[in-house]
This record gives C-alpha cells, structure tokens and sequence, in this order.
C-alpha cells in the first residue's frame, strides 16, 4: 500500500527520509559484529558504566522513594553498529565508525538525558573510531536489578535494511496537510479512483513513520506531540535512533505507555550530549 500511495501522490516523496530498519535475529554476537543486546567491542582501559540514579523498583516500599543500590548497577547493552555494516550510501555521523548504546535497565523519573516527562530508562550513548581501541575488555558486567518489562532483549544479530521513512501525521508539513482526509473511511487494498486525499487512518497504518528498531528517518509518536528539542549549542536535534519492538522479532520490551523510545543527537558534534523522549 505504502507504495501505491506514493505513486498516487508523488508530492509524498519529498518528505522522505533515509532509515535503517534492524532485524534482529537470536544469535551469538560477538564484540566484532553490529547486535542488539550483544557484547561490545569495549576498551579494555574504560571503566563499564554504571547508574547512579535514583530507580523505581517494584515491590519497594513506598516510603523509600527512590531506589539507590550500594552495589554497583551496570549497565546493559542496547545497540552496537559498525559503520562497515551499513548499507551503501550510508554512514555514522561525526565520522565515528562505531556506535554504542546502553541503558540502565529500570525506570527512572525524569532522568537527566530525557525531554519532557518521563518514567523510563536512562542511556548512554558512545561514538567511537575503532583505530582506538587496542585491547578489548574480556569481562562485560551485566546490572544485578532489571525491571521486569526490559528483560525482553536478548543478543540478536542484525540484518539491517534501507527504506524511505516518512513523517507520522502530526509531523506532515503545512503544505502536505490538504492530502489528508480526517473523515473518509480507510482505504482497503486498492486506492479508489479519483481520490484525491488520504483518509487518516490509512496514513497512519500506511505510510507514518516506520516502527520498530531504527536509525535515523523520522520519529514515531505514541500519545504525545513533536516539540521541538535544541542542543545547548542551539542546533535543532535530529532523530538518531528509535527502540521498539520489531514486528515479528525475538525482542518484547514494554516501554512507557508501550510506545517507542527515541534517541536524539546533535548534528554539530558527536561530543554534545544526547537526547531521549519516551512516546
């Protein structure tokens, strides 16, 4: 349908984006392959992250409020991408040759990296040239405490596939919002002769922002609206990568009201902190 579209209404393919849908497949990655939830290639002399945050821990008592543990809680990995994976024509912002995301596998209020509210995991995110790193860490900790709804991702590894991704509706530009009909009935598997607008819920289904696992393209939106997200620089921040459950995949995390997570990022420098906004 996604393609009928278009071709009924070619306007469409100037809003398009370049993505990158990940599917993810049970495995056994190493610290040398692109993965979900796998082994990084990290350097042996970086100390492994860990989450100094206050969590919300079920079962805790109310009176405690927020769950600080004396033990170390490492973090766990999330996504590694190698640059030599990537289709062609696509490349790592920055000229990093690797990227790396962990997370710290519980809820936490309004953590530092996150835009407007939120009750979910924190991350940290690591660009990195893989020139740098020489000796690579035998042991990787995993965090001794992780909230039952993130239990979900086990290593995978990936096949990484290039689509166009097109804005969700309440990201559509001004000029395209006369392409979509909020009262026509959705289309079923051929477009009607003659139509000349979309009716909503067959942009939603069809052609909205891709779901899934993602790099790059548009973000998707659960409940909430887009708002704008600058950078301390003041450079607008782009989509960088989206968590969610891939259709048909071994992955089943719940996050927030069972929505996405979408990871920012400044394009002026790799080195500018790093943005999450939980749909």
């Amino acid at each position: 349908m996604r393609d009928q579209i278009l071709d009924a209404f070619p306007e469409l393919h100037e809003h398009a984006k370049p993505a990158l849908l990940f599917h993810p497949r049970l495995g056994d990655p190493g610290p040398g392959n692109s993965s979900i939830g796998g082994p990084l290639l990290w350097p042996e002399d970086e100390p492994w992250p860990t989450c100094s945050l206050g969590h919300h821990i079920d079962g805790a008592p109310p009176e405690n409020g927020d769950v600080h543990f004396d033990d170390p809680l490492f973090l766990q990995p999330v996504l590694q991408l190698f640059a030599r994976d990537l289709p062609d024509g696509h490349t790592l912002p920055g000229g990093a040759d690797l990227l790396q995301v962990l997370w710290c596998p519980n809820d936490h209020p309004d953590p530092p990296d996150a835009f407007g509210l939120h009750w979910g995991p924190s991350l940290v995110v690591r660009w990195r040239s893989t020139i740098d790193i020489t000796n690579v860490a035998d042991e990787q900790p995993r965090p001794h405490t992780v909230t039952s709804y993130y239990e979900g991702l086990p290593a995978c590894e990936l096949t990484i596939e290039a689509v166009e991704d097109h804005p969700c509706i309440v990201d559509l530009p001004e000029e395209t919002v006369h392409l979509i009909d909020e009262d026509a009935e959705a289309w079923g598997n051929e477009i009607p002769l003659g139509s000349t607008a979309i009716p909503w819920l067959t942009y939603v289904d069809h052609m909205g922002a891709r779901e899934g696992m993602k790099f790059g393209g548009y973000p998707s939106y659960g409940p909430t609206a887009p708002l704008p997200m600058a950078c301390e620089c003041g450079a607008e921040l782009e989509h960088l990568f989206q968590i969610d459950n891939p259709e048909n995949g071994p992955i089943d995390l719940t996050l927030g009201r069972g929505n996405f997570l979408c990871v920012y990022h400044c394009p002026r420098s790799n080195d500018h902190p790093h943005r999450i906004r939980l749909q």
